[in-house]
């Protein structure tokens, strides 16, 4: 039986009739079945790729406003840094100006109960002088005037 079955199958394929019309239209709904398919696959990976395209683009948005923020606090640090230096160094110079004027009112203090700082003082703001003493006032403005008057005579 074996025979016969092997034989039969032998006798189909060699005396076989071929319709070329039908074997084309065969050949081309295969083509058209794998290119739907193709498509459909295609079209599934695009909507895939569109989808991660979107998620990269949102993380890239996050990331860029996450740096955006990072820059400017720290923009802004290095600008107090910089105005707190330039404070630093204004009250360091008010500083020393305020240590003179510590040291000069040190040595006033030393001389207060001194009899020539006592009659120094009364000489210069209280206008005091001693008995059968003459004095020459002079306005504040004095040498001006005198400068005034030799420009004039030239």
């Amino acid at each position: 039986m074996a025979k016969k079955g092997s034989r039969l199958r032998e006798f189909e394929k060699n005396h076989r009739v071929l319709d070329i019309s039908g074997a084309q239209r065969e050949r081309r709904e295969k083509k058209s079945g794998r290119r739907q398919q193709e498509e459909a696959e295609a079209s599934a990976e695009n909507a895939e790729n569109k989808k991660k395209r979107r998620k990269i683009s949102w993380v890239r948005i996050t990331g860029l406003a996450v740096c955006t923020v990072f820059l400017l606090v720290v923009g802004i640090s290095v600008k107090n840094i910089y105005d707190l230096k330039g404070r630093e160094a204004d009250l360091q110079k008010e500083n020393q100006k305020l240590e003179q004027i510590k040291e000069e009112l040190t040595v006033e203090l030393e001389n207060v109960n001194t009899d020539e700082y006592i009659e120094e003082k009364a000489r210069r703001e209280l206008k005091l002088i001693r008995p059968n003493e003459l004095v020459f006032y002079f306005p504040d403005d004095f040498h001006l005037q005198k400068e005034n008057k030799k420009e004039s005579e030239e």
